[in-house]
């Protein structure tokens, strides 16, 4: 079932002429849509346009200004191939861009980590402006973490104004995305914007969750939003699910090389205290 459009979303509808994803763009501002919400607006889109690429958010102005904005989409559709499935993680490479009316602009990739659903790299200018680029492992398979979530939490919380103790979400196409590069001395009481536990509250949104240190700088910033989602009854019965679900799924394409990176002291303590906070219904 399509997802009401909520009475006061006014969209432009000479944007959307132009831009396929901008209706979804619109209902995703209003609303949190849940993964397969997401998922489901995408293919209709998709269909009714008859395309095969949506591209959401807005490339940051220091990219944008120095290159035409489709072969950037297009580069990042192709990077997202071997960032996502790549065995190897690929250390550091530079890009040597060039497009039609002189527009050049290089740009360096540096591997930086991997998580359960997909790898993190990080995208730098010359000058040092910086973003986190996320490509996931299978981003046809709709989760509540990944492609299929993170896109519609990213646009929801940059139209709500959270950014105080959380990245900011950037652009993404289907297969990847793009949030703001945190960087470690970064202070939330330094940032403008909403904190994020000030919007949940308000909308009955699912708590962040503390105990994955990776996912914050050493300040308390989230850096990846995770599975944030309406924190309605019976939704850590569906979400242990769809979470079963997805790791046979990833064990049936790769075997248990899936559990490499987790095989640690770090993600046994996590895994022991994240199991008991869900047993004790936190």
């Amino acid at each position: 079932m399509k997802p009401k459009e909520p009475s006061n979303t006014s969209p432009n509808l000479e944007a959307i002429a132009d831009r396929p994803e901008a209706l979804v763009e619109a209902i995703a501002a209003r609303q949190l849509l849940s993964p397969w919400q997401f998922y489901r607006l995408c293919r209709q889109t998709c269909q009714a346009w008859g395309c095969d690429r949506l591209y959401f958010g807005q490339l940051p102005l220091a990219l944008s200004k120095s290159f035409p904005i489709r072969e950037l989409q297009r580069f990042f559709d192709a990077l997202a191939i071997p960032v996502g499935q790549s065995c190897i993680p690929p250390t550091s490479k530079t890009y040597h861009l060039s497009a039609p009316g002189g527009h050049r602009l290089t740009l360096r990739v540096t591997y930086v980590g991997s998580g359960v659903v997909g790898r993190v790299v990080k995208i730098s200018q010359l000058n040092g402006e910086s973003w986190a680029f996320k490509a996931c492992f299978d981003p046809q398979w709709v989760w509540q973490h990944g492609i299929w979530a993170e896109i519609p939490i990213g646009l929801y919380l940059r139209s709500q104004g959270v950014g105080q103790n959380i990245a900011r979400f950037q652009a993404a196409g289907l297969t990847w995305m793009l949030w703001e590069w945190i960087d470690e001395t970064e202070k939330p009481e330094n940032r403008p914007g909403l904190p994020y536990e000030t919007l949940a509250r308000r909308e009955h949104l699912t708590r962040l969750n503390p105990l994955n240190t990776s996912n914050y700088n050493p300040h308390g910033i989230r850096l990846d939003p995770g599975g944030i989602q309406v924190n309605s009854w019976g939704r850590r019965w569906r979400d242990g699910v769809y979470t079963l679900g997805f790791y046979w799924r990833r064990f049936q394409t790769v075997g248990w090389r899936f559990l490499n990176p987790h095989l640690n002291l770090k993600s046994l303590r996590y895994s022991l205290r994240r199991c008991w906070r869900l047993i004790r219904g936190r």
